[in-house]
């Protein structure tokens, strides 16, 4: 599964999930979440493909 797959698949699912009538932001979340538990992606790395903000780290 490559990039764009992954993308897709966030994106249909918080589409699903809007149209049943939850916020896009909530939306998001759950389909990053649902999409990570699936394909067995860390959450981390999805949110960083999504553009979710990410919390620096200290270096």
């Amino acid at each position: 599964m490559d990039i764009f797959d992954v993308l897709s698949a966030v994106s249909k699912r918080r589409t699903t999930l809007m149209d049943r009538g939850i916020t896009e932001h909530k939306a998001l979340l759950k389909a990053e979440k649902v999409v990570s538990k699936e394909y067995h992606i860390p959450l981390p790395d999805i949110q960083r493909l999504v553009g979710d903000e990410i919390k620096p780290r200290n270096l």
